[in-house]
């Protein structure tokens, strides 16, 4: 090898750079590290200007550049990269075991490894230390816990009844003998015991694996019928008996007692009188559920909907299922509650147009996720994502109602 040579293979030697002591896949992955705060200069800032610190959280380190963590950990010392190394244990699977767990062999070698003298100095010590103290001393021919007895195995029984039929026959010829004398009812009980319950019909066949008699009600035939279920005669329930003139009434006089109005199933109250009362519940300060299922109201009925949720404050629960509402005005109703954002419950389920439409879930999973008072949206998606975000939205709706009851429930508050 030349002189040039030997001095290239130098210079490139020099050049390795050794591998850092802190990964930095352990600083994105570190979940439950406890929050701090560090000055992280942005690549971006300009020389001179003054850097605002950046409150860094355990995941939220993946937000900073690959240049200010490199500025931050070149700042460190050794000792402190060393202690920040071991302070920090990522739970990521990804990562090989050298960098998750912390470095325990910092303490120099006793001496060569021999596995017969480890397993006799383990042996000794267990001899020598002392053995754990009871806490009830032994006691000779004391029996402690339940004392076992033996049962007899010749006798069988069976849900605390001894089993009808025993056969013990020794060939064909007496089995077949002892088959034809017996008695029809214990023909169908064994039948039962061999799972043949093609032959009997379903009570007689549980019966027979419950060790129940069988009875006039299931049968002790193999042509037994079993009784048909006698069902029970059910009242209809009775038909809504809402006064419409009277709820529109109470409305307009804004009764602060009128809390809830209940319309379903009515389909032969005029559409002019459905009108008045959305009408009049605009303005009712009071009014915190309305109830319009299945009331055969269209797009011109619904649409005094919109003002309502935009005017009133109240209002609380709307339920429009099994209308005909067109999937567009959908929209603009659940679009309407952003305005107060005082609607906890909306309903809108089986309307005539079942299949909404992409471009229109789109936009309801974009009005719930602004929406910050919604916690329950009965509206059927077809898109997945438009499920997934809209339940997410939800879920973070019910967490920011957990927040301010504690911080009600907090003293001082």
């Amino acid at each position: 090898m030349t002189d040039t040579a030997v001095e290239e293979t130098e210079t490139a030697a020099e050049q390795v750079v050794p591998p850092p002591m802190f990964p930095r896949s352990r600083l994105y992955h570190s979940y439950y590290s406890e929050e701090q705060t560090f000055n992280v200069p942005s690549a971006k800032t300009q020389v001179g200007n003054t850097v605002a610190p950046h409150k860094v959280y355990s995941k939220g380190l993946k937000d900073l550049e690959d240049g200010d963590i490199e500025s931050l950990l070149s700042k460190l010392t050794p000792n402190e990269m060393e202690e920040l190394n071991n302070e920090i244990d990522p739970d990521n699977s990804m990562l090989p075991p050298s960098q998750r767990c912390k470095d325990q062999t910092t303490k120099t070698a006793t001496g060569p490894y021999k596995r017969d003298n480890l397993l006799k100095f383990l042996e000794d010590k267990a001899k020598s230390e002392k053995d754990w103290d009871d806490v009830v001393p032994f006691a000779a021919g004391l029996k402690r816990g339940r004392v076992f007895v033996e049962q007899d195995e010749n006798k069988n029984m069976r849900d605390g009844m001894e089993m009808p039929i025993q056969i013990d026959m020794d060939d064909d010829e007496e089995l077949s003998c002892a088959l034809v004398e017996a008695p029809e009812r214990d023909l169908v009980d064994l039948a039962g015991i061999l799972g043949m319950h093609n032959i009997l019909n379903q009570n007689q066949f549980y019966n027979a694996l419950k060790g129940r008699p069988q009875d006039d009600n299931t049968g002790t035939t193999f042509t037994g019928i079993i009784k048909a279920y006698e069902p029970k005669p059910v009242p209809d329930e009775p038909d809504n008996e809402t006064d419409v003139d009277d709820c529109i009434t109470r409305l307009q006089a804004d009764d602060p007692q009128m809390k809830e109005i209940n319309l379903n199933n009515m389909k032969r109250v005029s559409k002019e009188r459905i009108r008045t009362m959305i009408t009049a519940a605009r303005n009712s300060k009071h009014i915190e559920k309305i109830c319009l299922a299945n009331t055969a109201i269209s797009d011109s009925e619904a649409r005094g909907l919109i003002d309502l949720l935009e005017n009133n404050t109240s209002i609380k629960m709307l339920n429009i299922e099994s209308n005909f509402i067109t999937p567009e005005l959908l929209a603009k109703l659940l679009r309407a509650t952003l305005k107060n954002q005082s609607l906890i419950e909306f309903k809108a389920e089986n309307q005539r147009q079942s299949v909404l439409g992409n471009q229109i879930e789109m936009d309801m999973m974009l009005t719930v996720e602004e929406n910050e008072a919604l916690l329950r949206v009965g509206i059927a998606f077809q898109s997945m994502e438009a499920r997934h975000r809209v339940s997410e939205a939800l879920e973070r709706n019910y967490e920011r109602v957990r927040l301010r009851r504690l911080q009600n429930k907090q003293p001082g508050a």
